[in-house]
């Protein structure tokens, strides 16, 4: 127990010491333009920023600094150490990667690979059990802040599936965890570094918050399963194999079962009567009266509403009192009220899913640069041909 609070004391005592490192700030530095960048989006769809980017900034920061005591924590107690040549081959294989698809900066592939190369060829050398281990224990912080973080950053948007505009959610959350690790070199020593943890996803088939609880569990559950290949990999040389094979591949299989779940029915589409409600900007009517996301307004004030310009038009000349019909997510019809004497109404606050597309922002999923180029490519071609 003694040993277990020394590291906890440890822990916590260098992740927050390292707050006094210059690269610790440019690594938030890059974090507050990548909020920023987002933001954008989201000012250019809602007009506002829900959370600005310097809060977003400084809460993913107090996440990350927790993540990295809990990273720090599990190394430490299992006693992992690497060797600085390690990740001079993982590196660059995983920025070679990202130029195939942004996701396959992930250490899991990188890490898989060279390790299967490793297991096969003999070369490089590397400590195969210590680097599953550290993917093992980066990927369940990343659980962690996926559970209690993910969804802090949802941007309503629309995309085109099947023919028709669908709408869903972007969320993208970026955290800097300083984790202590024990490097080996002749001897060993404690050494604190960076890693930036991102979540992105797209949210159309469900809600942003089971869908962050969804994807965390699986990611939890590949955390552990590689953590424990990790651990019999260093007594049986088998699990090595599997634990380099199962790395990439268990990854990829997350990936791939998270992007069929968003292929299914989708939540956010047009309906024939009334408008459905995608998002409620903060401090506006449609929050205080408690709209929520998948809601239908089928009435406002009596007349049906088909678009938003029917709300315009009956929000035109500013009523004191407002009510309207809605069929909500547990099925009901519900009366909603509102008034506002001194003032009068004059807008709702809310995001819809249009029937027919208007002035909206229609994302398209992220292109890898070798894609790019080569649909680039092509278009020259064709241009030259004609």
């Amino acid at each position: 127990m003694h040993y277990l609070l020394q590291i906890v004391y440890y822990s916590i005592y260098n992740v927050f010491n390292i707050l006094k490192s210059p690269l610790l700030w440019v690594v938030i530095g890059v974090i507050y333009i990548q909020y920023r960048k987002y933001g954008k989006m989201e000012e250019g769809i809602l007009g506002c920023y829900k959370v600005s980017p310097f809060l977003n900034v400084l809460l993913s920061t107090i996440y990350g600094l927790i993540g990295g005591i809990l990273g720090s924590i599990l190394l430490m107690y299992f006693g992992i150490t690497i060797r600085a040549m390690d990740f001079y081959f993982i590196l660059p294989l995983a920025l070679f990667l990202s130029l195939i698809h942004p996701r396959f900066i992930c250490f899991s592939y990188a890490g898989g690979i060279i390790s299967i190369i490793s297991l096969i060829f003999g070369w490089p050398e590397i400590n195969i059990s210590e680097i599953m281990f550290i993917i093992g224990v980066l990927h369940l912080v990343e659980s962690f802040l996926i559970l209690v973080d993910g969804k802090s950053s949802k941007i309503p948007v629309f995309m085109e599936r099947r023919g028709e505009i669908v709408g869903g959610f972007s969320m993208n959350r970026f955290w800097p965890v300083p984790f202590t690790i024990l490097i080996n070199s002749g001897y060993l020593h404690p050494v604190t570094v960076f890693a930036i943890l991102g979540y992105g996803d797209f949210v159309l088939s469900n809600f942003p918050e089971k869908k962050a609880r969804i994807t965390a569990s699986m990611l939890s559950l590949f955390s552990l399963t590689l953590l424990i290949l990790a651990r019999l990999s260093r007594e049986y040389f088998i699990f090595k194999y599997l634990a380099a094979i199962f790395s990439p591949v268990a990854h990829e299989i997350i990936i791939k079962i998270g992007r069929k779940m968003e292929e299914k029915d989708y939540i956010f589409t047009s309906v024939d009567e009334g408008l459905r409600v995608l998002d409620t900007l903060p401090k506006s009517i449609g929050e205080k009266i408690g709209l929520n996301p998948g809601d239908i307004i089928l009435a406002l004030n009596g007349c049906r509403v088909y678009s938003n310009r029917d709300i315009e038009t009956l929000l035109f000349f500013r009523p004191k009192y407002i009510w309207m019909e809605v069929y909500d997510l547990n099925k009901r019809f519900v009366t909603k009220e509102y008034k506002d004497y001194q003032n009068g109404i004059s807008h709702l606050g809310i995001v819809v899913v249009p029937k027919i597309p208007e002035q909206i922002f229609i994302v398209e999923e992220s292109i890898a640069p070798v894609n790019k180029l080569i649909k680039n490519f092509k278009k020259r071609r064709c241009r030259n041909k004609n």
